[in-house]
């Protein structure tokens, strides 16, 4: 079934939402913005037209052993990208 990206992008959001809990899921509640949504919407979904191995507010440690959440995570398999969208703020 071809979902257009209304469709495809509450889908995404609820599969992710649905098997995260504490800050984990605080920080995609309230994390997932208007400029992460223009990036998905305008870039993404163009490009790709569906959201498999892309993770939203993807937590990673930095160096220092910190809790650190990346906007986005492209994770295909042996590749991993970080994608962090600055918005007008």
């Amino acid at each position: 079934m071809n979902m257009n990206y209304e469709q495809a992008h509450e889908k995404f959001i609820a599969q992710h939402l649905a098997s995260r809990t504490g800050e984990r899921r605080g920080r995609l509640e309230r994390g997932h913005g208007h400029a992460e949504k223009l990036f998905l919407q305008n870039v993404w979904w163009p490009l790709c037209g569906e959201f498999n191995d892309l993770h939203p507010e993807y937590e990673v440690l930095d160096l220092q052993r910190r809790a650190y959440f990346a906007d986005f995570a492209f994770l295909p398999g042996p590749i991993k990208l970080l994608f962090e969208i600055k918005g007008y703020a």
